[in-house]
């Protein structure tokens, strides 16, 4: 005679899921002046920008889940995203076994067991997709937030360098800049 038997199973999976995405991209710096004051020219510029300077030389701006890296000396720029969640999955499972046919208790424990383990996991592969999926969505948004600010950083340090250059071929006798347009007229003496 066979006798029934029914075992719960539960299983718990606490995970730090991390969803990240990055782009690199390079700043069009004219070489108006030797790669080391244009370097110059765009740290001091992205620092009054709200950047801070790094040991390595680099300038990073971080704004919440999202960080802008640029490498002054090659105009390099490189932004993350990253989004983090704490998921907290359980699952549990009553399967009846017979104890005269098929696997005993243990084993039918056990193999319950990992059934759920794998469950879980594909439910936290799915937690960690989604993440990724927002990290993505954010890095979006912060490039179309920060291409025209990098537009305008360019621009400025563009026309520093060529005051700059325009008083070591001579004398300045009249700067002319148009806001609106952003032309530039510079007349030196030579």
């Amino acid at each position: 005679m066979s006798r029934a038997y029914r075992i719960t199973v539960k299983e718990a999976l606490n995970r730090e899921v991390i969803g990240s995405d990055e782009i690199c991209t390079k700043l069009d710096v004219l070489e108006i002046l030797p790669p080391e004051q244009m370097a110059e020219l765009l740290k001091k510029e992205l620092l009054d920008r709200g950047f801070l300077e790094n040991e390595d030389g680099t300038v990073t701006r971080n704004d919440g889940t999202v960080s802008v890296t640029v490498e002054p000396c090659t105009g390099e720029v490189t932004v993350k995203s990253e989004s983090k969640d704490n998921v907290v999955l359980e699952a549990n499972r009553e399967v009846t076994g017979y104890d005269d046919v098929g696997p005993g208790e243990g084993a039918l424990r056990d193999r319950v067991k990992e059934q759920l383990k794998q469950e879980l996991e594909r439910k936290a592969e799915k937690e960690s997709e989604r993440l990724q999926s927002e990290a993505t969505k954010k890095l979006e948004q912060a490039l179309d937030d920060l291409q025209p600010e990098l537009g305008k950083v360019v621009n400025k340090i563009t026309r520093e360098a060529l005051k700059q250059k325009a008083a070591q071929m001579g004398t300045i006798t009249e700067i002319a800049e148009d806001g609106e347009t952003g032309n530039l007229t510079i007349k030196v003496e030579v």
